[in-house]
């Protein structure tokens, strides 16, 4: 009968060394593997990280930018909305009707002066010319009338014409300065009604001479060459 012999391994068997060291080299690979997976991890995060930053940049850039652009937009508009064209550039229709047909000007019907395209409000003028029918005299008296066609075209100066005439520019001129400011008309006034005294005079029109009838005839119209934009 075989003898079997104890040692210290206790019945082990010739397989089982390799077992040990199988498992022994098996926990050592785990280990390995889980420090390899452990930086593979810590790397992910790393990069993970990296990206929510970049994207976070790229975000906060972009907006940053949008509200630049909004605000350049809005001082802009704000700009063109609200002042108007501060450059004065002195007789730009010249001194007559001849110069001022050739460089373009228009005979404004309200003020009675030859004015620039940038100082002219065509709509504001169409308004106010189809208001009521204008009468034009040469003479208080109303015994020398003239025509609108004669009158459009700038050509007489020191023309008669009705209270009513009078008031009604006045209030125009006013509609005129507010549709330069908030973009309404044209963004340049002009030199004849800029001025505050002209405001001043309209005001002391309005408010004087109350029980003075419409169509009575007590004003004279100049044709004028003013200026074009305020200082």
């Amino acid at each position: 009968m075989p003898t079997f012999r104890f040692t210290n391994l206790f019945l082990s068997k010739p397989g089982d060394r390799s077992r040990e060291k199988y498992r022994r080299v098996r926990f050592e690979d785990d280990d390995e593997i889980d420090s390899i997976m452990h930086s593979d991890s810590q790397a992910q995060l790393a990069s993970a990280s990296h990206w929510k930053r970049t994207i976070a940049l790229s975000i906060a850039i972009v907006c940053s930018s949008l509200v630049a652009i909004l605000l350049t937009i809005t001082v802009h508009s704000t700009t063109s909305l609200r002042d108007p064209v501060t450059e004065v550039v002195a007789s730009p229709c010249g001194n007559s009707p001849t110069e001022a047909r050739a460089r373009g000007c228009h005979f404004d019907v309200i003020s009675f002066c030859w004015l620039p395209d940038t100082c002219y409000d065509a709509e504001l003028s169409e308004t106010f010319d189809n208001m009521t029918t204008w009468e034009w005299f040469l003479d208080p008296n109303r015994t020398q009338p003239i025509s609108h066609q004669q009158a459009m075209t700038g050509e007489y100066t020191g023309l008669y014409v009705n209270w009513e005439y009078h008031l009604r520019h006045c209030t125009a001129m006013w509609e005129k300065l507010h549709r330069a400011i908030l973009g309404a008309g044209k963004s340049a006034i002009d030199g004849y009604i800029g001025p505050l005294d002209h405001t001043k005079h309209c005001s002391q029109m309005l408010l004087s001479d109350r029980d003075v009838a419409l169509e009575t005839i007590n004003t004279i119209i100049l044709v004028k060459y003013p200026s074009c934009g305020i200082a």
